[in-house]
Order: C-alpha cells, then sequence, then structure tokens
C-alpha cells in the first residue's frame, strides 16, 4: 500500500499501517551484517548478545532477522514442512521473583509447534530401561526441556532470538544468573543441533559477560548504538535525519510540515534512537487523528518525551556505552591480554 492510498483508509487504519512501517537506516545493516557474520557455521559464536539503548530498534531486528532467515530457507520449507529455521521468543515476566522456566519452555515448544506441552515428564534411562519419573500432575521443567531439546533437533532451527533477556537476569543473585545462562548454552551445544541464541536486551546484559571465561569464550556482544548529535558527528546527524524523512513519506495524512527542518531536535528529543523517533511520530499520529485530522503544533509536543524521561534514558546510555566500549564485536586488540595482565599485577 502506498502512502497515498494509506490515506483513504479509517482512523484506526491509519495508525496500523503505520505502525507496521519499519526503516532501514546505516545502524540496522550494521548490526544485522555482524549478527549473520556470527551465524555463520564454524564462527566460534553460539550467543550473541545484542545491546542498546532503548528504542534503538533492537526488537524490531530480532524480528525482522528471523523473518529474513526464514525467508531464505523458503525453498527448504516447501520441501520439509517440519523445518522451523528461526524464532522469535520474548524472555516471560511472569511476576513472580524467579525467572518462570516452566513458561518460558512452554512458549518455545509452541513456537517449534511441539504438542502436549501440558504432559513432558522427564525420563529416565536406568539399567537399560526407560523410566518416567512419577510426578502429581501436569509437565515438570525437566520434562519440558527434553522436549524442547527433542524439538529442536526435529525442527533443524538455526536461529532462537530471545528478547527482553533482562527478566533473566533482574532480581537474580550471581549464582543464579549464571544458571540462567548455562540452561540457555547449553540449548546450542546439543548434539545434532547447530544453533545460535541471539539475547536482545538493554545495557544490563553487559552482567552476562563476567559471569564465566567459559561463557565469555563463547558469546559476543553486538551494540546497536544511537544517533550521536553534536561536533564531529555528520555522519549520525544525517543518517538520523534521513531516518526522520522517511518515516515522514509514510505518515498518511496531509499538512504535516517538514519534520527534517526540525531533525537536531527531534534527535535531542528521542536521544538519538530511531525506535523512540518511531514511537514519537506514532503518537503524533494518535492525536492528530482524534483531532479529526487535523495537524497541528501541539499533535507533536503532546506526543514528545519529557525532559525527566530524557534525563533518565540519556543517563543509563551513557553509563551502558561507557561500561561496554571495550567489550563489543570488532573492538578487539592484541593487547588487550597483556594489559589485561599488568592490571591483575597490581591488583
Amino acid at each position: 500500500m502506498t502512502p497515498e492510498q494509506a490515506m483513504l483508509l479509517s482512523d484506526d487504519e491509519k495508525l496500523a499501517y503505520f505502525y507496521r512501517v519499519r526503516v532501514k537506516h546505516p545502524r540496522v545493516t550494521t548490526v544485522r551484517d555482524d549478527l549473520e557474520t556470527m551465524m555463520l557455521p564454524g564462527s566460534g559464536t553460539d550467543i550473541a548478545l545484542l545491546i542498546g539503548p532503548t528504542g534503538a530498534g533492537k526488537t524490531t531486528l530480532g524480528e525482522s532477522l528471523v523473518e529474513e532467515i526464514i525467508k531464505a530457507h523458503k525453498s527448504e520449507l516447501v520441501n520439509d514442512l517440519s523445518f522451523i529455521p528461526a524464532i522469535y521468543i520474548s524472555a516471560p515476566a511472569s511476576g513472580e521473583k524467579r525467572f518462570s522456566w516452566r513458561i518460558f519452555y512452554i512458549e518455545l515448544g509452541r513456537l517449534l509447534k511441539e504438542p502436549l506441552m501440558d504432559k513432558k515428564q522427564e525420563t529416565r534411562l536406568q539399567d537399560g530401561r526407560m523410566s518416567v519419573k512419577s510426578v502429581t500432575a501436569g509437565s515438570t521443567v525437566a520434562g519440558l526441556r527434553m522436549a524442547i531439546e527433542d524439538a529442536l533437533r526435529f525442527r533443524r532451527t538455526l536461529l532462537v532470538v530471545v528478547d527482553e533477556v533482562v527478566h533473566l537476569i533482574r532480581g537474580a543473585n550471581e549464582n543464579d544468573r549464571l544458571v540462567h545462562m548455562d540452561a540457555l548454552k547449553a540449548l546450542t551445544e546439543l548434539k545434532g543441533v547447530n544453533l545460535t541464541l541471539a539475547l536482545i536486551g538493554s545495557y544490563d546484559l553487559y552482567e552476562l559477560m563476567t559471569l564465566s571465561g567459559q561463557f565469555a569464550r563463547r558469546c559476543a556482544i553486538v551494540h546497536f548504538q544511537r544517533y550521536l548529535s553534536g561536533t564531529g558527528n555528520d555522519a549520525d546527524k544525517k543518517a538520523f535525519r534521513n531516518s526522520l524523512g522517511t518515516l515522514q513519506e509514510y505518515f498518511p495524512l496531509k499538512g504535516i510540515p517538514d519534520l527534517t527542518e526540525m531533525s537536531d531536535e527531534l534527535q535531542y528529543a528521542c536521544v538519538g534512537c530511531v525506535g523512540i523517533l518511531k514511537d514519537t511520530l506514532q503518537r503524533m499520529l494518535t492525536f492528530a487523528v482524534r483531532n479529526k485530522g487535523r495537524w497541528t503544533d501541539k499533535c507533536l509536543f503532546k506526543a514528545l518525551l519529557t525532559e525527566g524521561q530524557i534525563a533518565r534514558i540519556l543517563e543509563e546510555t551513557l553509563k551502558g556505552e561507557q561500561n561496554i566500549a571495550k567489550a563489543i564485536f570488532g573492538s578487539g586488540s592484541l593487547n588487550a591480554e597483556s594489559r589485561t595482565s599488568e592490571k591483575v599485577a597490581c591488583r
């Protein structure tokens, strides 16, 4: 559907139309290329941590990556209906203090089209005989885990994107975090499975790299960086302006001024994140639609984040950028070992 055709839609349809609009920009291309490199067989990376500020577009990228993997294997899917090359799942916030692996496995099983997830029991091999561990009712977590492992083998899944991974680590102590990550890492080590995990989250995920040397060795951080403003960042400012211009082209409403003339102000108001920009324009469209389709400056001003919200997001972002500066994919150094040894010796 063209933007001109979208102008003829109902108010609700206009909102739904613009919500589905996705913009390709330099950050997306770079990050996607890095992730695809890690997925290559023999790359030495089992887990990719896609880290960035809130509103950068990480979720949209994760969803589109899954769509591209599925599209790339279209011919195989026609010949083998059991094949599920990639899936996207959001780690659940169960409302409990501890992360619910039960809910996670059940949802993962649904996406893998595994039947009878409420009937999975732990099986044991003893004295050459297979037995089922006795339980009161329903599936056990161990049974669900075994079912997921079998499903990944049968479906020949290549990529699992797990969003909102912060729910695994929030409120958990260091030992629990290590247990959680071992459970995820073990999925990539299953016999007969060539699986890569892409874990998506905010800068909090950097803490996972410090859990153990073994985990750090098998994973890599991909930074979905915001667009920077100020002196010396002309390329970033231009990229943000182009993204703004592209989004406005799809805006299903007439009478909107050229927003690119306010690109610098909007880049600050969105902390340089295209995802926040898209959300802002979505709210702007909502206000305009409720104003009987008439544009006023108030539609934009009401849609902007408050100064308090901007300050909070910027504070978290600056701290996160500083923490991962020397840990992101492509930032390695041949002198890293000697420098680290010197620091250890000085302690």
